[in-house]
């Protein structure tokens, strides 16, 4: 399974490269306009990062099932799963890459900000620094958006199983059908409608003793980072299970049923 990590790692070099480089200029322009265009990458950097990471692990898995390379992978010794695993394993490390990349940028800027108000860079206080100038401008801390980047990164995942496995059902078990792309789409409504069943139900189990600590978070005003956190607990546990049983769903398929 290594292998296959480091071969959709090597696939994406230059698409990995080129973000980056974008993102240092695009950084260094809004370092210019000063404070306040620091500020301003910091908040929307996460939120063109997520599209384009969303963009890239869609299109990671469909060139291999729609175009010729995806023969070359398929056809060596390794299982559905361990494809459809290492595929799922690739967008949770590129995911944590990019949070990193943030954090890295969130010093950058924070040492920016800190030299831009005369004071001497002390590292140790630039997380503190620029958690502060959110809190006051924004309304959130830095804490609450590591917290949500981390849950999102969750949400997401169990929305990426459910894209592959809709263009997997469709490779499989609707291969011969045409229209593969409206096909494929309407499988993914499908499994989004059936999972939106099972997660009402099981909500609703716990809804009356998550509702209650919701409520006394939310009563005494805006919610704690650990609070945040105990919140979306119940959402991202769901995410995970849900990923979990989707991959093996996929891995089975391609193991069984695949028709490229």
């Amino acid at each position: 399974m290594l292998n296959l990590i480091k071969y959709e790692f090597i696939r994406k070099y230059k698409l990995i490269a080129v973000t980056i480089i974008t993102a240092i200029a695009l950084n260094i322009f809004l370092i210019t306009r000063g404070v306040g265009g620091s500020a301003t990458f910091l908040v929307l950097f996460p939120i063109v990062l997520f599209v384009l990471y969303l963009t890239d692990i869609i299109k990671m898995y469909s060139d291999d099932l729609n175009n010729k390379t995806g023969y070359m992978l398929f056809m060596t010794p390794n299982s559905g799963y361990k494809i459809i695993s290492s595929k799922l394993l690739t967008a949770v490390l590129e995911g944590f890459a990019l949070l990193f990349l943030y954090f890295i940028f969130t010093l950058i800027n924070g040492a920016y900000i800190v030299v831009s108000t005369g004071a001497q860079i002390d590292y140790s206080q630039i997380i503190r620094v620029v958690d502060n100038l959110l809190s006051g401008s924004l309304g959130f801390s830095l804490s609450h958006i590591f917290i949500s980047l981390t849950a999102t990164l969750a949400f997401f995942l169990a929305f990426i199983t459910t894209v592959y496995t809709a263009m997997t059902i469709r490779k499989s078990i609707f291969s011969e059908i045409k229209f593969g792309g409206l096909l494929s789409f309407i499988i993914f409504l499908c499994i989004n409608w059936g999972i939106s069943v099972i997660s009402s139900r099981l909500f609703d189990i716990i809804t009356p003793y998550y509702d209650s600590i919701t409520n006394a978070i939310l009563s005494a005003g805006r919610a704690t980072p650990e609070e945040l956190a105990l919140i979306l607990l119940p959402m991202t546990a769901f995410s995970i299970i849900q990923a979990i049983a989707l991959t093996g769903i996929s891995g089975y398929l391609l193991e069984k049923k695949i028709n490229l």
